[in-house]
């Protein structure tokens, strides 16, 4: 039985003391009467009494939880100085300490939060606290090197300059606010030295953007962080809600069967859950993303999903959730959820399809092709790569949305038409021919690419579209290698000008299914900017560099060389 909202009281302002004396405000949600009560905990830089905490609050209150919301350290009511991330493992921890102490909590705790809100409970959790019962960590990444600001060494400019916007001015550079016109323009995201942009966003330096920067392989700083290499650390299983048009679905999966394997007790590694669905980085509030309507199936109360998580895990209630497969997906195409017991699917076979032209991908809309034929003697692909003139953003694996000089509708996420992109002459595109059945694809995706450029550096961004009766291309995953982490994200070389070279580059992962009738894609060229900093072809640091150069790309079919995209194609 709920309790009504008059039944629910507000402590509003608790300070909660650090190990350092800093103190961090919370706000605390309680039943009015009874207790004392199971408790679901948040940490968010995103103000605690913003209306979605407060309808949070009231929601789980009724439920008869005690639910806390806190402001980060120096964040809105908080004491201290705002630092992305480290400083979250040692606070969530003693947030969670501090909340086990008090009179209306039965000393179950779990967490809950997205984006952010998940980054501080996989930072604390594996410090292990007794009181930890279960998390909620949703739509996140497990490295944040590679998985975040650095994707495939490519520095994830639109992400990391616009949280720094967020976090440090409190502005939204998102549709529809006025402040996001101070940043929608080409002007600002040209802007070079990249070491400067914090100043030209915010009117000063920040640390942490800083810092980002310099570290700039994957290094002690970045190891910190990393998920991934604690999961036996971590206790207390997680149930992660993931997006297949988000850039972190492969992270949760990942996670996943990194707490499968590795995790710190038989609970953590057999109970936790994960669900991806169609949808990006927002809670969805419409069956559709992009430009595909996945239908009234599509929709599942990600709240009452939750609920079921919670009771389970801090209250003992079953409803039949222990008995149910850990992973459950959405299926794009087919349009159909179903469960698994582990990821990558075991019924998946992982079949090469392989890049076929004359030449002429990107000059002739019927030359490049795709299929599960080897290579012969092929002449290769070239196109030249200007960063003055780089292919934008068009929807796809983002987290961030807004209004840029280069499209007049706002940067979304999801399967949008790449036909704006795919007509460029630095855009090589290659097609299968028309499917006679349907044809799905489940799981983690690789492309290996030969190919040579006549620049010391250069970006390789490829993305899969399915292409329907209409002839829309709409993407379904991309990924991206920045050349000098070609070898690996721990270490750079230089390319050897006008030398074939191997690139194998992880798109995100999906689970789509192709109509009978409707075509494969894979499209290759050499940047998505804003989402992605420009390569500018010279080989200089990040940060620092500002000349820049045209690359000729060239991009090889060949029985030495036959560049293919890795697809797991599901038997079920």
């Amino acid at each position: 039985m709920m309790n009504a909202p008059d039944e629910i009281r507000l402590l509003h302002g608790c300070w909660v003391s650090m190990r350092d004396g800093i103190r961090l405000s919370a706000d605390v949600y309680l039943p009015r009467s009874g207790g004392p009560f199971p408790t679901i905990v948040t940490r968010t830089p995103y103000e605690s009494g913003r209306d979605v905490f407060v309808e949070l609050g009231v929601y789980w209150a009724e439920r008869g939880y005690a639910f806390v919301v806190q402001d980060c350290r120096g964040r809105f009511e908080s004491e201290g100085v705002f630092h992305a991330y480290l400083p979250e493992i040692n606070d969530g921890y003693d947030t969670i300490e501090w909340v086990a102490k008090q009179s209306w909590c039965d000393g179950k705790i779990g967490t809950w939060g997205r984006s952010y809100g998940a980054c501080t409970q996989w930072l604390s959790a594996p410090l292990a606290s007794p009181h930890l019962t279960c998390m909620a960590p949703h739509v996140i990444c497990d490295d944040y090197f590679g998985d975040c600001h650095y994707t495939g060494g490519a520095f994830q400019l639109l992400l990391s300059l616009g949280i720094v916007v967020v976090w440090e001015a409190s502005l939204s550079i998102g549709t529809g606010s006025q402040s996001g016109r101070l940043y929608s323009n080409d002007r600002f995201w040209s802007h070079l030295p990249l070491i400067d942009m914090d100043e030209l966003a915010i009117g000063r330096k920040c640390a942490y953007w800083l810092e980002w920067l310099e570290h700039s392989t994957y290094d002690e700083y970045w190891k910190k962080m990393n998920t991934l290499a604690r999961h036996d650390a971590v206790q207390v299983p997680a149930f992660q809600q993931c997006g297949w048009y988000d850039p972190y679905a492969g992270a949760g999966l990942r996670n996943f069967s990194g707490m499968a394997q590795n995790g710190g007790t038989e609970r953590a590694r057999t109970q936790q859950r994960v669900l991806v669905g169609p949808w990006s980085h927002e809670t969805p509030d419409e069956p559709a993303d992009g430009e595909m309507d996945f239908g009234p199936n599509a929709m599942l109360d990600i709240k009452k999903e939750e609920q079921r998580w919670f009771d389970w895990q801090l209250r003992g209630i079953d409803d039949g959730i222990a008995e149910e497969p850990p992973v459950r997906i959405f299926t794009t195409g087919t349009n159909r959820w179903s469960f698994a017991d582990e990821w990558p699917l075991p019924d998946t076979a992982i079949i090469p399809y392989f890049l076929h032209s004359n030449g002429r991908a990107n000059t002739d809309a019927d030359d490049g092709h795709i299929s599960t034929d080897p290579p012969s003697e092929e002449p290769p692909d070239q196109f030249e790569y200007d960063p003055r003139n780089p292919a934008p953003s068009l929807g796809g694996n983002v987290s961030s949305r807004l209004i840029t000089a280069h499209a007049e509708q706002p940067l979304q996420a999801g399967p949008v038409d790449q036909g704006p992109i795919e007509r460029r002459d630095d855009v090589l595109v290659y097609t299968s021919d028309p499917l006679e059945s349907d044809l799905e694809v489940t799981g983690p995706i690789e492309i290996i690419l030969y190919a040579e450029s006549s620049a010391r550096d250069t970006d390789f961004v490829v993305r899969l579209t399915d292409v329907n009766h209409a002839g829309r291309s709409l993407l379904i995953c991309e990924g991206i290698l920045r050349g000098r982490y070609r070898k690996g994200l721990s270490t750079t070389e230089l390319l050897e000008q006008n030398q074939v070279d191997e690139f194998r580059i992880d798109l995100c992962p999906a689970s789509h299914a192709f109509l009978a009738g409707h075509s494969l894609r894979v499209h290759v060229t050499s940047s998505n900017f804003p989402r992605f900093s420009r390569n500018l072809n010279t080989g200089e640091d990040v940060a620092t560099g500002t000349r820049m150069l045209t690359a000729r790309n060239t991009v090889l079919h060949t029985m030495e060389y036959p560049s293919h995209i890795l697809l797991p194609i599901s038997k079920r």
